[in-house]
């Protein structure tokens, strides 16, 4: 096989002058003009103010767990379990956690956030602007100055995290506990006058304007549980919590008289005045400034999307606890410059409280929950008691955290201190990101073990760097970090300082036309270094990195060389934006080596996962069982990346062959604003065998297996093709293996063009490149995420073997192939590794199914549960959903399942409206993401509703969404989109005589008496052009149904026209128009919980504008967020699960209360969904948690098997 682009030996002076034009001039104009970055990823950032207020007291020498008894004081770190000798003080323990959190740049990295910090009494004399307290010293003891010193405001950097380091270890016990201190300096702080020295100002201490009011403020508070000197009034008393018809800054009324109003915020009130909750409220509840700022603060984006009301369930007296949206402690929806609290009590008196024994603590102590005393306190059966004895004085805590809106956490665990900071900080970024585009990926979707969570991201401020951080969800849904990870993402260790570049592995393919060993072949795999002659690059591709991005010029081979250097890491040519580039340093200044992360998923490879029941595979899950785990994932700095699972070091990366011709962009230093995709493909892994012959038997006393893991992976919007990578065994990843270890590569730049063939005298090289030339011609962008085994998500199924009993890779050809049609590709992965291409029309380019098409990711079906695909399904741009027959053991056989070779023909196509209102249909609506398919389990009746005959439907329901978000224009287009679930009626049989292969299926023809004769078996048909009123053209109809808004954020699936045993002898499936403007399906669909239940996520693309995001602004009116639905619906008859599966009201049940609801929006990205006992977990990539009921146990499955 010829699986790469040659470069002929003879001629080459003419081919590198082809190839030089190449690189300098454009060479194609493409029907769809690609997206080049994230939609949406260019709103600005806006880092908040963070105050965090530390307890110096006498206390803090303490043991958590003792009242009075001192800590061993050399106890300064946890066992190597994590756990704590209980005799560790106080503050060690604390000064370890802030340590831990503010060395980890993932968590936090520079500029992150603005930091001050204060301390009750700073005994240990650290630097600061603070006065000198009666028992204490002068410096870091408050933050309300108008200068600027070591603790006041700054943005988090090196120089700044290092002194507030130096603070933390400068932390010593002494002296009373003025909590009321930290308070009042922290809120006087945030209403000094607006100058250079404010933390309002744009740099403080170094530039003033401008003062932007969208930025917000936090204080943490960690104290030890009771303060016990200091107390304090605020300074406006009619802002105390126990205020009466107070306006707020929005004209909501606080503490209003009547008795409605009086429900409403009775949860915050107390009766008594100096309190910390008092504090708390004020900072939150009257504005901090009130003139000079610039924009406008908006209510967080959870406070929009919340629910209008939630229970709390009912109080001691049975009445029920509910909170209007406004009131709810969970959500902030201050609209003004305001200060959110939140309280840290760290030992065994923070959830003790004896002088008020009626109030109950929550279950939920990190942070404090919203059960214990929480009804009865909204509800006002019971009150906050009077703070005028120190054992009440816990609460005032937790009561200070409710009135700022944030949590308190009760630390009586040492590990759980670290655990608050990140929280607290996780929550922080959550409100204040606006929105940058992420993915996740676990190691199991399904599973009740605990698995690997790894989130890829990326962040344009910062160069477009990009990460991958590594948690672990476990059996009780909590989110850890990764034991092996130390809290650091692939980054932190690819930018450390030892780490060495020129030790890392890096390889490519060489498209070198070479005669040995194997005569004829292009040389494959080699490392991606430069060398002068080209064993490693070829010439082409060696020009193609001495090209000047700015100018397109010549630079020479030295230039090149440092290129290929900085795509390897090097960092010794960056200039920098701020100072600027010289001839010296001409490179685009970084911020990290590595590059974003935006549309490829994270793949994760353990031991073998595929479940073979074939000879020798489990001798290769026993060998391989304990191969490091590893996670794969596609990079926009020109490389697939292999990081350890285990601990997050990189492994390998590979330079796919089609994105060396634009890699010299990335050494631009206009680049951060002309950002481009290039591997940004989803990669995914199979185990195949090679140990059998093509086409052989694998009964053969002869037949040796040889089981290998193989990677494919694509280059999405970043150029055409695929490739493929052995990666069986990690420990062999090394430069001399890599021509073993690229198996193929079959990439090409988007605009590159084909060889000229004609010029090659070798009459093998010449056949081979007229050979790749005319398949190239049907290989475009492949976009689409792997299909995931819907019972093994470690499994991609189509990585398979095939009916010939050959293994191949099934994909779909992608858009934007010269011959623009679609193209079934079937990639053989053994033996000569040919490419199969199954055309699914013969129509000329730009005409009938040839005009701007390709085939988007197909699903592959296993009928007869041989772990053979026999059915492929896959749609297309132009919105045909197409079947392949695979059935044969021959693949010369294998064709498009309707209307023979010469008029082929889709087995459905949809059309939609152009508006929800609309009574036509006549968009095209295109499909790019893989159907699902279930068999149909339903029964007609051929009879009459009084004297039924009840058959079996049969047949196959193939569920798919529509919606396209590729092209440069299409997050603007509004055209209404859809969910279809349409049968194919198409029986099989067995072939006789059977193949010497084994049993094989074929196609039934369709005979007996039919329509409603008991024998009938009904012949294969196509259902034709969806009509105005979802009549086909093929005959029959599919039946409506509707989404029904409950609220702004549920909504309920209902039934225009109802499927049943009734009504399939007229409907032939369902459809499901999609209700919300520019909603659309760009995500496999799932069964939920294995029932047939679709889980339907669905999206409204977030759109992008042209703000600079280094500058930060509140002026984002130009930025549309992403928005995300989940929907679960039946793939059988379109209706809503029977069971409830949706919380609605947040009471913990599912029941009638919640409306029938199946529907609700989510937030935007990759969920994960987690078996969790009675529950299904859906958490987001800010580890947002919903709990989903689970559907009951069904003892009858398909007795047929997807192969996903």
């Amino acid at each position: 096989m010829y699986s790469a682009r040659p470069t002929p030996p003879r001629g080459r002076q003419r081919l590198i002058a082809l190839a030089a034009a190449a690189a300098l001039t454009p060479q194609f104009s493409w029907a769809l003009t690609l997206v080049e970055s994230p939609p949406g990823s260019q709103q600005p950032y806006v880092a908040p103010n963070v105050i965090i207020s530390v307890d110096d007291s006498g206390s803090m020498g303490y043991r958590l767990d003792r009242s009075t008894s001192g800590g061993t004081q050399n106890i300064t770190a946890p066992n190597p379990d994590g756990s704590w000798n209980l005799a560790a003080p106080r503050m060690n323990i604390l000064k370890y956690a802030l340590k831990q959190v503010f060395n980890d740049t993932t968590l936090l990295p520079d500029k992150k956030i603005r930091l001050a910090w204060q301390v009750m009494w700073n005994n240990g004399g650290s630097p600061g602007v603070g006065p000198k307290k009666s028992n204490g010293s002068a410096g870091a003891t408050s933050v309300n100055s108008t200068t600027s010193g070591t603790n006041s405001m700054k943005v988090l950097d090196g120089t700044h995290r290092a002194d507030f380091l130096s603070f933390v270890n400068s932390l010593t016990p002494g002296n009373n506990t003025p909590a009321h201190w930290m308070f009042e300096q922290a809120d006087g702080y945030m209403r000094q006058p607006l100058g250079v020295n404010s933390p309002w100002a744009s740099v403080p201490g170094t530039t003033a304007e401008p003062y932007l009011a969208c930025r917000r403020n936090y204080h943490i508070m960690m104290t030890d549980g009771r303060w016990n000197q200091g107390e304090s009034d605020v300074p406006d008393t009619s802002y105390r919590d126990n205020a009466t018809n107070r306006s707020l800054p929005d004209g909501t009324v606080y503490g209003g008289i009547a008795a409605a109003d009086v429900a409403k915020s009775a949860l915050y009130r107390d009766t008594t005045s100096k309190t910390l909750a008092d504090w708390a409220f004020f900072s939150w509840a009257k504005p901090l400034q009130t003139t000079g700022l610039t924009g406008t603060m908006s209510a967080t984006a959870a406070y929009i999307k919340a629910p209008a009301t939630e229970s709390f369930g009912n109080d001691s007296a049975g009445k029920p606890a509910i909170l209007e949206r406004f009131w709810n402690p969970r959500y902030d929806p201050a609209t003004w410059a305001h200060m959110v609290t939140y309280t840290i009590g760290a030992s065994s008196d923070a959830t003790t409280w004896p002088g008020a024994p009626s109030i109950v603590a929550p279950t939920g102590k990190v942070p404090f929950g919203y059960d214990g005393s929480i009804p009865d306190l909204i509800t006002g059966v019971k009150t906050w008691p009077a703070m005028d004895n120190e054992n009440k004085r816990a609460l005032d805590l937790w009561h200070a955290a409710l009135n700022g809106r944030g949590n308190f956490y009760a630390i009586s665990v040492a590990a759980d201190l670290e655990k608050a900071f990140r929280d607290i900080f996780d929550q922080i970024g959550n409100l204040v990101e606006p929105g940058t585009g992420s993915t996740a990926a676990s190691g199991a979707s399904i599973t009740r073990n605990e698995v690997g969570l790894f989130t890829a991201a990326y962040n344009p401020k910062d160069a477009w760097k990009g990460y991958v951080a590594a948690q672990q969800v476990l059996k009780n849904g909590d989110i850890v970090s990764l034991p092996g990870w130390g809290g650091q993402s692939t980054a932190v260790k690819l930018d450390a300082s030892g780490f060495d570049v020129n030790a890392r592995l890096v390889m490519t393919w060489n498209d070198t036309w070479v005669n040995s060993p194997t005569p004829g072949r292009p040389k494959g795999g080699t490392p991606f270094k430069w060398t002068s002659d080209n064993s490693n690059l070829s010439a082409a591709q060696k020009l193609w990195l001495q090209i000047n991005p700015a100018d397109n010029t010549d630079q020479g081979a030295t230039k090149g060389q440092q290129r290929l250097d900085f795509i390897r890491g090097d960092r010794g040519l960056e200039g920098s934006d701020s100072t600027g580039y010289t001839a010296a340093k001409p490179f685009r200044e970084r911020v990290s080596r590595q590059g974003d992360i935006v549309n490829s998923d994270v793949w994760y490879v353990g031991a073998p996962a595929s479940n073979y029941a074939l000879k020798g595979y489990l001798d290769f899950t026993n060998t391989r069982k304990s191969r490091t785990p590893m996670i794969y994932v596609g990079g926009n700095d020109g490389m697939l990346h292999g990081f350890s699972a285990a601990d997050g070091s990189e492994k390998l990366a590979y330079v796919p062959r089609g994105v060396i011709p634009t890699l010299n962009q990335l050494t631009n230093p206009a680049y951060n604003s002309g950002h481009r995709y290039f591997v940004d493909g989803s990669p995914m892994t199979g185990d195949i065998d090679l140990g059998l012959t093509p086409g052989g038997n694998d009964n053969e006393s002869s037949y040796t297996p040889d089981w290998h893991t193989v990677l494919v992976g694509t280059l999405g919007a970043g150029g055409k093709g695929y490739f493929v990578l052995d990666v069986t065994d990690p420990s062999t990843f090394s430069e001399i293996n890599a021509p073993s270890l690229v198996k193929i590569d079959r990439t090409r730049g988007s605009a590159e063009p084909a060889p000229i063939c004609a010029t090659i005298i070798d009459t093998a090289e010449k056949a081979a490149c007229n050979l790749a030339v005319q398949q190239d011609g049907d290989i475009g962008h492949i976009t689409v995420k792997p299909v995931k085994d819907e019972a093994n998500s470690m499994r991609a199924t189509q990585i398979v073997r095939m009916n010939n009993n050959r293994w191949a890779v099934v994909l779909g050809n992608g858009i934007n192939s010269a011959n623009q049609r679609p193209v079934l590709i079937v990639q053989y992965l053994d033996g000569a590794r040919e490419l199969k291409l199954i055309p699914a029309t013969n129509d000329a380019a730009g005409t009938g199914y040839a005009a701007d098409n390709g085939l988007a990711s197909p699903r592959l079906v296993d009928l007869n549960g041989d772990s053979r695909p026999d059915v492929v399904y896959a749609g297309d741009n132009l919105g045909n959903m197409w079947k392949f027959d695979l059935t044969s053991s021959d693949d010369s056989q294998w064709t498009v399942a309707f209307g023979g070779p010469a008029s082929t023909k889709p087995l459905f196509t949809a059309r939609g409206p152009a508006s929800l209102s609309s009574t036509t249909r006549p968009k095209v609506q295109p499909v790019t993401a893989a159907p699902t398919v279930r068999a149909n389990d339903r029964m007609k009746n051929i009879g009459t509703p009084a004297s039924p005959n009840l058959r079996a439907v049969g047949g196959l329901m193939v569920a798919f969404g529509t919606g396209r978000n590729l092209a440069l224009n299409d997050a603007e287009n509004q055209d209404v989109q859809t969910l279809y679930s349409v049968l194919d009626n198409t029986h099989y049989r067995y072939r006789t005589p059977e193949p010497t292969m084994g049993r094989r299926l074929e196609v039934h023809p369709g005979g007996g008496t039919c329509p409603n004769g008991a024998d009938c078996v009904p012949a294969p048909s196509v259902l034709g052009i969806m009509g105005n009123t979802g009549n086909l053209t093929g005959g029959g109809q599919l039946a409506k149904q509707k989404i029904t808004d409950v609220d702004s954020v549920f909504g309920t699936v209902d039934a225009v026209q109802a499927l049943n045993q009734d009504t399939w002898t007229t409907f032939q499936g369902w459809y499901l128009d999609l209700p919300a403007v520019g909603e659309r399906v760009l995500k496999p669909i799932e069964f939920f919980d294995g029932s047939n239940i679709l889980s339907v996520y669905s999206q409204v693309p977030g759109r992008g504008s042209d703000v600079d995001p280094n500058i930060e602004s509140c002026s984002v009116t130009n930025v549309l967020n992403e928005r995300q639905f989940r929907t679960l619906v039946n793939i059988m008859d379109g209706k809503r699960p029977t069971v409830q599966l949706v919380d609605m009201n947040g009471d913990n049940l599912y029941n009638a209360a919640d409306s029938g609801v199946s529907r609700r929006e989510v937030a935007a990205g990759s969920h994960t969904v987690v078996t969790q006992g009675k529950n299904v977990l859906d958490i987001d990539v800010k580890n947002q948690k919903e709990r989903l009921a689970r559907m009951p146990e069904q003892s009858l499955r398909p007795s047929w098997r997807q192969v996903k």
